[in-house]
């Protein structure tokens, strides 16, 4: 069993499983080698983590996907609805109403409580990933700028605590 030691091991599943989803809309079949890795990586991720794969592909560096699944998992659990009342952060990165709207200001993406479907565009995982992208990458003066979310860094800062509080949850 390869550990979240490895930091590679979660962008790489990220990555693997976004380029299988893609073989599919292109007409490919994945290799047997590429299915391995998907169940070797579904047994060793926060359960939910692969479905948002192709969003995390598409909108993070990938030197920045292993944070961001984590932070996705410490701040929400990877539940696109999770929403903490005192704050009103909501979504996969809870993110704020007022850090929405500076976001926003700035680039094309839905006012933070814009109806969509049946949900609002903060519950929206697609704009949702694409509001903590733009915050991690493009709005500061680097490109790994992590401290939106430095009040659970706690969770996701340190490979083994990130780890073993997933388990730990998953075992429960």
């Amino acid at each position: 069993m390869m550990s979240c030691k490895n930091g590679l091991m979660i962008t790489n599943c990220i990555i693997v499983y976004a380029s299988i989803i893609n073989s599919f809309s292109t007409g490919n079949v994945p290799s047997i080698d590429q299915l391995n890795q998907i169940t070797y990586c579904q047994n060793n991720l926060p359960a939910n983590t692969l479905q948002y794969a192709t969003l995390l592909v598409d909108n993070f560096q990938e030197k920045n996907i292993e944070t961001a699944v984590k932070v996705m998992f410490c701040e929400s659990r990877m539940k696109p609805k999770a929403h903490r009342w005192q704050a009103n952060d909501s979504g996969l990165f809870q993110v704020i109403p007022r850090t929405w709207g500076w976001v926003k200001s700035k680039y094309n993406i839905p006012y933070w409580d814009y109806p969509i479907g049946n949900s609002f565009a903060q519950f929206v995982p697609k704009y949702n990933i694409k509001v903590a992208a733009l915050l991690v990458q493009e709005m500061h003066s680097r490109d790994d700028y992590w401290k939106p979310w430095s009040s659970s860094q706690w969770c996701w800062e340190d490979n083994k605590t990130f780890e073993n509080i997933w388990r730990k949850e998953k075992n429960n």
